[in-house]
């Protein structure tokens, strides 16, 4: 378990299941950062039981402090160990947790990870234009704009830019 102040990024459990099951089928939820398509029991059970034989990806519970909570899930995707580099992807599933701060500090907990531990030298991260609340939260800790796909994704009806964002190791070994 990683420990910040108010959340930790920790593992899942069986009972994470019915909440992420919840999350992955709310269209308003899912549209913040993808288009929606409705998932299935099977495949989300598929997917929940591939989370550890997965090698090219991390993928953490966000559980506030000191409860232990689930209000999201943070995760590198695609990693390249030749490269090192990694995509990251968060979605603070409990509404009464966005906008806290929450998503920030467990970014922060989150490349922490990246650079000390999975030997990581650059991780990037995608946003819809339309999402000012992530790209916010991005550059905030220390996330830069590197370009624009220009309508580049069609969600709810409407083309959208999507913003390419990218960190490296402030520290490179």
């Amino acid at each position: 378990m990683l420990k910040g102040k108010s959340v930790a990024l920790d593992s899942f459990v069986d009972s994470d299941r019915p909440k992420l099951y919840e999350w992955i089928n709310s269209p308003d939820l899912v549209r913040l950062s993808a288009p929606f398509r409705p998932i299935h029991a099977p495949a989300h059970a598929d997917w929940f039981a591939d989370l550890a034989r997965d090698r090219s990806r991390v993928v953490f519970a966000i559980r506030t402090l000191p409860r232990r909570r689930l209000i999201g899930v943070v995760q590198l995707v695609g990693i390249d160990q030749v490269h090192r580099c990694a995509e990251m992807i968060i979605r603070i599933g409990e509404r009464s947790e966005q906008g806290r701060g929450r998503g920030g500090e467990a970014l922060r907990l989150l490349l922490d990870h990246a650079w000390r531990d999975l030997n990581l030298h650059r991780v990037e991260a995608r946003a819809f234009a339309t999402n000012k609340r992530a790209i916010a939260s991005y550059t905030k800790v220390g996330f830069a704009i590197e370009g624009r796909l220009r309508e580049a994704a069609f969600i709810d009806r409407a083309w959208t830019d999507v913003i390419i964002l990218g960190i490296v190791n402030p520290s490179p070994r």
